[in-house]
């Protein structure tokens, strides 16, 4: 069977969808990248405020958890030509995928007909509490919290590590999609992109940063997935936070698509974030 084109990015909430596919049209648009545009696409409101925002200098605002809206982008690549679809929807769908065990039948069909998946993971949130594969990260956490070891009141009872929840995640979207786990996956592709890369100022590589931070995680899909189908790396969409004048001013003068990188195996600085969507396609 033919494997499609079509790329579906997962991520929960505050993971950097939004600010990502804002700053992946803007390289498009402005011819800054791999990827060229064909023709301008008929309606872009499901990105146009993020992109607004940030060449205003402003961060991008969380999309409403109700909210499923989809931009189509006629681009080429490498003499190919096909749509790039754009989802912008509320991380919160993803969240209840796992925490309510149930997902509606729009995710349902985006596991079943996109065999491209970009799994968006904000390393620098990651939460370690009762996670029994990481000795020590609990007690970090609540220090670096300034939760008392000894006092545990502030902290969600019961609360699973996140590792284990994007674990489910995958597992669930697997099923959704039918695919059984008796043999290494080659479809859906799967690309790991550990986002908001500048936050974690080190120099150490996606991969590390997986293993460090996720081990469970990253042995799940290393077990599960064919190597040729599986890629990780590291993104930074807006490449600074917008949290000062002279950063919002930057951004006004110098334009957003001018910012944000890529963490690759062969380039630890790559500033064409369209490629994210090349190793997509070629993977």
């Amino acid at each position: 069977m033919e494997i499609n084109n079509s790329i579906l990015i997962i991520g929960p909430s505050n993971s950097g969808k939004t600010t990502f596919q804002a700053q992946l049209y803007a390289r498009i648009q402005a011819n800054q990248g791999r990827i060229k545009l064909l023709k301008t696409p008929q309606n872009i409101s499901g990105i146009e405020n993020a992109r607004d925002r940030l060449a205003d200098g402003l961060e991008t605002e969380t999309t409403p958890a109700t909210e499923n809206l989809e931009v189509v982008i006629p681009v080429s690549l490498e003499g190919v030509d096909f749509d790039l679809v754009c989802k912008d929807y509320g991380g919160e769908q993803v969240r209840d995928i796992t925490q309510l065990m149930e997902y509606d039948p729009t995710w349902s069909k985006r596991a079943q007909e996109h065999d491209r998946w970009i799994l968006f993971i904000r390393a620098s949130e990651i939460y370690h509490h009762y996670d029994l594969s990481i000795s020590g990260y609990a007690e970090a956490d609540k220090k670096n919290q300034n939760i008392s070891v000894e006092n545990t009141d502030n902290l969600p009872e019961n609360k699973l590590s996140d590792q284990y929840h994007f674990i489910e995640l995958l597992q669930s979207l697997l099923y959704a999609r039918g695919v059984g786990l008796k043999s290494l996956l080659s479809t859906p592709k799967l690309i790991i992109a550990i986002t908001c890369w500048d936050e974690l100022d080190t120099t150490t590589s996606p991969i590390e940063i997986l293993q460090e931070k996720m081990p469970l995680l990253y042995h799940f899909i290393e077990t599960i997935w064919e190597k040729n189908s599986l890629k990780l790396i590291g993104l930074s969409s807006q490449e600074f936070p917008l949290n000062t004048p002279e950063a919002r001013e930057k951004y006004q003068v110098e334009m957003p698509e001018t910012f944000g990188y890529l963490v690759l195996d062969d380039n630890p600085h790559e500033k064409d974030l369209t490629r994210i969507i090349e190793i997509a396609i070629n993977l």
